[in-house]
């Protein structure tokens, strides 16, 4: 028999197309000997399947329909796992719907008692008896002795205070206990979308839930969000079931009551969400519902959600929108709506160039189409953009960041020459908020290349990149200038400018930590403090627009080791600024620490770095360098805390950073940068030779290029000699805190130089 199926199963095997073939379980080829084989084999190709018996034959067709149709069954299953389903309503296939005993349920002191509860009263005390007494149809009990009692539809707990009293006063020295040993069922009508509708006899205790239970649920034309609970008073009551599905809330989940009807109004609303959120599916919508509320209903948004492009497809298919979240709120009605889709920047990036911010058409731009950055732009229409800092950051096949860019679209320079990569994501800020929704390189670079402007007792800080004017941004915050004067101070530590101009004709290209401030003839006053060699040190209260040189003719004298061309100024929002860098760069750290651990890399260089930035003292922060000497100092406009240092003559060049042993030199005429650098040990294997520069008294940097290796001399007293690390990273993640490195490097080396130019 076993050799007849066989036969009959290859018979098919050999004969069927590829497609049923190659569903076919193999294994039994393998039970099956070569004569066996063969012998089906011959039987397909001469028809003769007449040797097999007729009975067998059937069994084995039938057996053979049965497992085509189980495939076939497979396959539409796959096909329905794909497909949204509407949410919800598989929650009654999982209830029970038999009726516990009572026995096993708890009994609550606020059950109403109905006809035919049945009661067990016990007597104790100088009476010992016990009554089993049913509710009757008149909704009283028939208490011996005492009467009928009236209890319909009060609590258990009434009954017990009513009947305790009663017998309290009847009898002397007697105890009371009652209880319920049978419950009757409670007959419920339920009607509407549901699956049976019709009359049911409920547990007691059931609620709304547990009797759809009872009708098979409520079928998909049903509503979940509008059911009513009619009771037999004529009050009706309504139950929202996603309270107690997404919320866990059962409050409105109400007991039943004898007579009471279930009503299961029809959906008014489904609303499909799918992409990039934890639950896709076809959700019941409500009046007053909004987008955030869907979104709740999908548990939110993925890790990898662009929560900023969201496509909303509406009833009438000509009336299809994307939504920029900077200009749509959340609270974005659902009325109408069919499909909410809510992008994916991982998967979709894929798809072209992603376009997020104040544009009118956000969402991803064809690659093939746009090859440079300038021919994008071009195709854009902008809504309320700023245009000063916009970003683009390119990403490797891994995700892994491989460049951030800055650019103006004001200033063609920046930008023109760019070229496009695949999963390439633009950001422009909106210039209401001029927020940029980036990552973590993004946010540093944007932090450094700002313009602080100082308007009275107001800051503002404004991302710039490319060329710009004060002018501009003077309009832009619609700032009242008829109390300024002319002048404004523009100081750029990176570049070591300290500018005083008249500020409708200062046109600057964007540097790093730029300051504007703005003079004005009103006599506010400031407390600045002055240390070190003068005659009058410690605090001085002076007019808000008082500059360094009014500073100095209240000092008094110089003292004769006045160091007047080291003059150290310390501002405190310039110190704030660079540890909040510090801040900043130690989280990207950690963070690239974290990202190598996990993926078995050597984090060492980077623990190296985080140790340089833990190394920096605060207190030797803040420094704005250029010359404070008195010659110059009428330009310089001072500002409330500003910190101002007279060292002593220093006669000493410092030598710090990668050398075998950082020390301070009596300085020479004839000392030069190499030998500086060969008395302090040389170099050490990290250094790096080209990159060595000169930290000035003043706080001005030098590079001296090729003269590192010159043999005349280069240097002046009070010099510190920096030689850098030489960072070289290949790994694709490490890659990207070279800027991070640079700029710990310059605040800790600017550090390092205040502190020796302070101590000589």
């Amino acid at each position: 028999m076993i050799f007849i199926k066989n036969c009959l199963f290859l018979s098919i095997y050999f004969s069927s197309p590829f497609s049923f073939a190659q569903t076919i379980d193999t294994d039994l080829l393998s039970q099956l000997s070569p004569e066996q084989i063969e012998a089906a084999k011959e039987a397909v190709a001469n028809e003769n399947l007449g040797e097999l018996e007729n009975q067998e034959f059937i069994q084995g067709e039938e057996t053979l329909v049965r497992i085509e149709n189980e495939l076939m069954d497979e396959e539409d299953e796959e096909d329905e796992e794909i497909a949204l389903k509407k949410f919800g309503y598989d929650f009654f296939s999982t209830m029970p719907t038999s009726l516990a005993a009572v026995g096993d349920l708890p009994l609550p002191n606020d059950y109403k008692i109905s006809l035919r509860d049945q009661f067990r009263i016990i007597l104790s005390g100088s009476r010992d008896q016990i009554f089993n007494l049913n509710v009757n149809l008149d909704g009283t009990i028939l208490f011996p002795e005492l009467g009928s009692i009236y209890v319909a539809g009060l609590t258990l707990q009434e009954v017990r205070e009513k009947l305790s009293s009663i017998v309290s006063q009847t009898y002397i020295g007697v105890n009371i206990d009652i209880s319920l040993t049978n419950l009757s069922a409670k007959k419920v009508t339920i009607v509407g979308a549901v699956q049976t509708p019709g009359t049911y006899l409920m547990n007691p205790f059931s609620t709304i839930t547990g009797a759809l239970a009872y009708s098979g649920g409520i079928s998909e034309i049903g509503s979940l969000r509008n059911i009513s609970l009619i009771r037999n008073n004529g009050s009706t009551l309504s139950f929202d079931l996603y309270d107690l599905l997404i919320k866990g809330d059962r409050s409105n989940d109400f007991t039943i009551e004898a007579g009471d009807t279930i009503l299961i109004n029809a959906a008014s609303q489904f609303v499909e969400i799918d992409g990039a959120v934890n639950r896709p599916a076809i959700y019941e919508i409500v009046e007053g519902d909004e987008i955030s509320d869907i979104i709740n209903f999908a548990l939110g948004f993925t890790q990898t959600a662009n929560k900023s492009n969201i496509s909303i497809s509406y009833l009438d298919s000509n009336k299809t929108s994307v939504l920029n979240k900077t200009k749509v709120s959340m609270e974005h009605s659902l009325k109408d709506v069919l499909v909410v889709d809510v992008f994916d920047y991982i998967n979709d990036a894929k798809l072209g160039i992603s376009v997020t911010g104040a544009v009118e058409e956000p969402g991803f731009y064809d690659l093939e189409k746009y090859k440079n950055l300038s021919d994008l732009i071009e195709d854009l229409n902008f809504v309320d953009v700023y245009p000063w800092c916009a970003v683009l950051e390119q990403f490797d096949d891994d995700n892994l960041a491989r460049s951030t860019i800055l650019f103006n679209i004001n200033d063609k320079n920046t930008y023109q020459s760019i070229e496009l990569l695949p999963n390439s994501r633009l950001y422009f800020a909106n210039i209401d908020e001029r927020t940029f929704d980036v990552g973590q390189l993004a946010e540093n670079l944007i932090d450094e290349y700002s313009l602080n402007l100082n308007f009275n007792e107001d800051s503002y800080r404004l991302p710039i990149f490319g060329k710009y004017s004060v002018t501009s941004f003077i309009n832009l915050l619609g700032l009242d200038m008829s109390d300024v004067n002319s002048e404004a101070t523009y100081i750029s530590p990176l570049e070591s400018k300290i500018i005083t101009d008249d500020y409708k004709n200062m046109n600057f290209t964007a540097k790093k930590y730029n300051t504007v401030s703005f003079r004005f003839p009103v006599n506010d006053l400031i407390t600045v403090n002055i240390s070190g060699a003068v005659e009058y040190p410690g605090p001085y209260t002076l007019n808000s627009d008082s500059t360094l040189e009014d500073l100095y003719r209240l000092v008094g004298n110089f003292n004769d080791e006045a160091f007047l061309d080291g003059v150290v100024l310390t501002r405190e929002s310039v110190r704030e600024r660079q540890l909040k860098s510090i801040q900043t760069a130690e989280a990207a750290l950690n963070k690239s620490i974290l990202s190598s651990i996990q993926r078995g890399e050597d984090p060492g260089i980077i623990e190296q770095i985080s140790a340089l930035a833990q190394s920096i003292e605060p207190e030797n922060l803040g420094r704005i360098a250029g010359d404070f000497s008195p010659m110059a100092a009428n330009e310089i406009v001072l500002f409330d805390g500003d910190l101002i240092i007279i060292p002593k003559q220093s006669n000493v060049v410092n030598v710090i950073g990668e050398v075998l042993n950082p020390i301070a030199f009596e300085y020479s005429n004839k000392m030069t940068i190499q030998s500086a650098i060969s008395n302090a040990g040389g170099y050490q294997s990290y250094a790096d030779k080209k990159k060595v520069f000169i930290i000035k008294a003043n706080g001005l940097v030098e590079k001296p290029g090729r003269n590192v290796f010159a043999g005349r001399s280069n240097l002046d007293p009070g010099d510190t000699i920096v030689v850098p690390r030489k960072v070289n990273i290949t790994n694709p993640i490490l890659r990207n805190l070279a800027p991070v490195t640079q700029i710990l490097s310059d605040l800790a080396f600017s550090a390092a130089a205040v502190d020796n130019l302070s101590n000589n």
